[in-house]
């Protein structure tokens, strides 16, 4: 058994899918198909189901994973501490990012840090709250980015901190009439049609239209920020996006505020015992972060 063997177990269980995991390695799908077989005899045991949608973990392999986790953590803990005390700074890092997060707020973070630690190798992998969430619990992300209230109370052996502040916009086709009001109520945004964004933020957006007691009338069910917008764009509907998810530029659609006003939480978040290429990504962003 080999850390090689480990790291592509995981990379295939966090994709689904032999290619990409070979892409995200860096290898070929032959290398990685051959890793993993030697590893199944090895073993002497199946770890993988391989179907035509992809490639998901038996329940064996699913506790080889959660131990293979473990080993590669603090492997890689180990090889930053002791490159620390050589007074060098190499490694790897993995965060994992909310979409929204992504678009605007983490761009500059990413540089910068990139820029300061070059020598640390850095991997971002997107998803939704409760994608980052699972990552970060399983050591597939070393620090992540979620919204507040996506966290469980009850989460053992996490540490997170408020990194910005963003308001919750509702966005309408140019030339619709809610579009020239300075602020528009969500009960006002139910009597239209309504393009749901399922990339993390439908939990906040029900809750909004709960309060106002409305009851949206979800035609579409979109998880990409471009998509949604392209359709509001084309007068299919209207919706509620975070600022931070809107580009620079958004032809064809209008943001307005809120009635009353709406503010969502982005945390960051890191394991208790971070690796020391994550407690300096999050010190830094800490510096950066916008409220």
């Amino acid at each position: 058994m080999t850390f090689t063997q480990l790291r592509i177990l995981l990379a295939v269980a966090r994709t689904g899918n032999m290619t990409r995991a070979a892409e995200e390695l860096n290898t070929t799908q032959s290398a990685v198909s051959h890793a993993l077989r030697g590893l199944e005899s090895e073993l002497g045991l199946s770890l993988l189901v391989r179907g035509s949608h992809g490639v998901s973990l038996t329940s064996a392999g699913r506790a080889v994973h959660r131990r293979a986790t473990l080993i590669l953590t603090q492997l890689e803990a180990l090889e930053q501490e002791v490159a620390a005390a050589r007074g060098a700074d190499t490694g790897s890092l993995r965060v994992g990012v909310i979409p929204s997060a992504n678009a605007r707020l983490l761009p500059r973070i990413l540089r910068l840090y990139g820029e300061s630690h070059p020598r640390v190798r850095l991997t971002v992998i997107e998803g939704s709250d409760g994608e980052v969430l699972d990552w970060l619990r399983t050591g597939a992300a070393d620090v992540g980015t979620l919204t507040a209230g996506a966290v469980p109370a009850d989460v053992a052996g996490l540490v997170t901190r408020p990194l910005a502040t963003d308001r919750m916009l509702a966005v309408l086709p140019s030339g619709h009439a809610l579009a020239e009001h300075a602020s528009v109520p969500v009960a006002e945004l139910a009597r239209h049609p309504f393009i749901m964004s399922t990339g993390g933020c439908e939990p906040l957006i029900t809750a909004l239209a709960r309060a106002a007691g409305a009851s949206l009338r979800c035609h579409y069910r979109v998880r990409d920020t471009g998509s949604i917008l392209a359709m509001v764009a084309e007068g299919l509907g209207v919706t509620v996006v975070p600022e931070l998810s809107l580009p620079a530029h958004h032809p064809g659609v209008h943001a307005v505020p809120l009635e009353p006003a709406s503010e969502r939480t982005i945390l960051l978040a890191l394991p208790a015992d971070p690796l020391p290429a994550a407690t300096a990504f999050a010190e830094l962003a800490g510096l950066l972060g916008t409220s």
